[in-house]
């Protein structure tokens, strides 16, 4: 520790505080070769097609800002104004209505709180075998600048981070301090011989490459690349974003960290302010479209930090402008400002941050009582600066919430250097789940013979195994509660032993999935699907078509219900109110989000229910074609799966019968010289043989409880079923 120093970094917008403690059927399985290289093949062309229109974007991006420059600096700026206009260039997220906008970054108790280090250590999750630390886990970090990779937090091992920028790139201080959040080993801090904290990340064994988020030129390229492009070079599987648009009230600084104005990155239409806070963009139409020809792209990013922003309230006059086309304009007296961000507590999540297919990730206070430990959705308290959805449609976001507030982490100067630092942010929260659902990619890896997690898999983990925080169900401070390592880690093992439904299925237009479950009767019965949904095109005519837009954004809109087969009651999804989302959130048909979960508090222990998925209108792709939809399963809170109310199924004239079992199945009037094959739900095939007499036994005995799907073979089909042996 003698070499090492503590410094405090300054957030703008955010105060910094030190902190003293830190199966479908069988033939779905035997084709999987064969579909993922037509998954890869579709990738690939797809992606080919995203180049394209990312630099028809850049191209006409920068076409914009050249004119824009032009209006505001004229057409020969001087040496120090070229130097700041290269760098608004670097960072141009794009325009609304020829007005640019910029990506800027947004910026251990924290592990206990989310529980993520009960993974690091063997022995916590019953069904585990060894410790989880992000061995073999490579994370693809999106930021500021390059991370010092000589700092002391990753040294514990060689190679553990690659920066794929060029050189002459500077080192980051954020860029650090994501990486150590993500990955850090474990260092105890101290200042004056008192103790600090600790600064240990999630997987302090995993790799991590390092982009900038600014349009660079990459080693060995002749031309630019954004940060949609950079996503493709890297193909990631687990990245973090932790930058942003603040698309309302920003606050600006001077040199020496004092508040100097206020600046409103709206737009002004007659004498009415429009804020695009809120507004799904063209930023948001390539997260998603990424992820759509990618399903393996799991990104998650940060919410933002421009909660309460804005002069409204102040007593000090400090000047206040609003920006035009033509540059900033400073408000005059007879305009009315705009209230400050969120006035009313929901409404100022910026474009970029509000994509359905990746997870927004909120900032928490950290939660100090039960030796750090959640115990109840009063521990979390929504953090003063974390911005607050939801998606101007009703969509839910921020998606999931973790501790931000008053952390330690991994600094750097430009140069290079191993310093540390506290502070505050979503650029902070977000890689904690970042690093949580690597860790999750661990397990799922180990149990399922090195199978990785997919977009919709890794979202609807998340959500299922949130720890309620504010109001019941979802809402737009936390989305769907406080992240849950070790919940998380439980229903993977579940998984395996199938003991809970968590399955990638598959949606035909207009054809109902369903299961039959028998609840528990000893907690909620609990479902929850998410899809990845083709882009929504943003073809925004207007200002006012931006703000508050409430069309939906959804393109396939599947619904999730569960009918209770004794009364027939029907149980819906949650669902915000646009116009009043901080209302807690009711159960109806939800036309916005591509999550839907249903939740019944208080089962009928024994009695069943139906699962049912189906979908409105047509089902496409993304490209518009008339196209099935995947999607993927939780459920908690059951004993057992049927597939209807008998314990008989008939298929083709072959029986299978009983469909729930202590020991053994008959397969009844089987073509003679049929092949039979019993499957756990992972593919894994457990035993097989023939069947030569019109009533066949199969012996389950052996087995653990669980669902196993029986496959019979004969020379004109294959039939396969479900079975639960008890």
């Amino acid at each position: 520790m003698d070499n090492q120093h503590l410094t405090m970094n300054h957030e703008s917008s955010i105060h910094l505080f030190w902190i003293f403690i830190i199966t479908n059927g069988m033939r779905k399985n035997l084709i999987v070769l064969s579909t993922l290289l037509c998954i890869s093949a579709y990738a690939q062309k797809n992606n080919e097609s995203l180049r394209r229109e990312f630099n028809q974007q850049k191209f006409e991006n920068e076409k914009k800002f050249d004119a824009y420059v032009e209006r505001v600096y004229g057409k020969n700026p001087d040496s120090a104004t070229k130097k700041k206009i290269d760098s608004l260039k670097s960072r141009l997220g794009g325009f609304h209505f020829d007005i640019p906008y910029f990506l800027e970054e947004h910026d251990t108790r924290q592990l206990s709180n989310s529980n993520s280090d009960q993974l690091n250590t063997a022995g916590n999750i019953t069904g585990l075998t060894g410790a989880f630390n992000g061995e073999n886990i490579k994370y693809t970090i999106f930021d500021g600048g390059r991370i010092y990779a000589a700092h002391t937090a990753f040294d514990n091992a060689t190679g553990r981070i690659t920066n794929k920028e060029a050189s002459s790139q500077s080192y980051s201080d954020h860029s650090t301090g994501v990486g150590s959040f993500i990955g850090g080993k474990s260092v105890n801090l101290s200042s004056g011989g008192v103790s600090v904290g600790n600064a240990k990340g999630v997987a302090i064994n995993s790799t991590m490459d390092s982009y900038m988020f600014a349009t660079t030129t990459l080693p060995g390229d002749t031309s630019t690349s954004t940060v949609f492009d950079k996503i493709l070079i890297a193909l990631p599987n687990i990245s973090n974003h932790s930058y942003g648009i603040n698309a309302g009230w920003d606050e600006k600084y001077d040199s020496s960290g004092n508040l100097s104005s206020y600046v409103y990155n709206g737009s002004k239409s007659g004498n009415t302010f429009y804020d695009f806070q809120g507004t799904y963009d063209n930023n948001d139409y390539n997260y998603d479209a990424l992820v759509y020809s990618n399903p393996s792209f799991i990104i998650v990013k940060s919410a933002g930090n421009s909660f309460g922003m804005g002069p409204n309230g102040t007593s000090v006059t400090i000047p206040k402008y609003y920006k035009t086309s033509s540059g900033q304009i400073a408000f005059s007296t007879s305009d009315t400002p705009p209230p400050n961000n969120c006035a009313q507590g929901y409404d100022c999540i910026g474009p970029g941050s509000l994509a359905k297919n990746i997870i927004i990730v909120g900032a928490t206070d950290i939660i100090t009582t039960n030796n750090f430990r959640y115990t109840s959705a009063s521990d979390v308290v929504h953090s003063e600066y974390s911005s607050a959805g939801p998606r101007d449609d009703g969509g839910i976001k921020p998606d999931i919430s973790t501790v931000g507030t008053d952390v330690l982490y991994a600094a750097t100067s430009a140069t290079g250097s191993s310093v540390w630092a506290g502070g505050s942010g979503t650029s902070f929260s977000a890689p904690v789940v970042t690093g949580i659902i690597g860790l999750w990619t661990q397990i799922y890896k180990q149990l399922f013979n090195n199978a990785l997690l997919n977009a919709a898999s890794a979202k609807v983990l998340t959500v299922h195994s949130a720890a309620e925080a504010g109001n019941v169900g979802p809402d737009p401070w936390f989305g769907w509660g406080f992240i849950d390592a070790k919940k998380g880690a439980e229903l993977l093992v579940g998984k395996a032993n199938n003991t809970v439904i968590f399955n990638d299925e598959i949606l035909n237009s207009g054809v109902k999935n369903s299961k039959t479950i028998v609840a528990s009767g000893s907690e909620p019965l609990k479902a929850t699907i998410s899809w990845i949904d083709p882009q929504y095109e943003p073809n925004y005519q207007f200002v006012s078509d931006v703000y508050n837009n409430r069309t939906s954004k959804l393109i396939n809109d599947l619904d999730l219900r569960i009918i209770d087969l004794t009364t027939n009651t029907i149980y819906y999804p949650w669902k915000l109110d646009a116009n009043s989302p901080m209302t807690p959130a009711t159960k109806a048909d939800n036309t916005v989000d591509n999550v839907e979960q249903v939740v019944i508090d208080n089962p009928v222990a024994g009695r069943n229910y139906r699962i049912e998925i189906t979908n409105k209108g047509t089902l496409v792709n993304d490209s518009g074609a008339a196209a099935p939809q995947n999607y993927s399963i939780i459920v908690t809170g059951q004993t057992q799966t049927t597939l209807g109310t008998n314990d008989v199924v008939k298929d083709n004239g072959i029986i299978i019968a009983p469909t729930l079992t202590k020991d053994f199945v008959k397969v009844l009037k089987a073509p003679k010289k049929s092949t039979f094959s019993v499957y756990d739900l992972s593919g894994k095939k457990l035993q097989s043989g023939s069947l030569n007499n019109p009533e066949e036994k199969i012996d389950l005995s052996s087995y653990i409880k669980g669902i196993y799907i029986i496959e019979v073979k004969t020379d004109n089909d294959t039939i396969s079923k479900k079975v639960i042996k008890e």
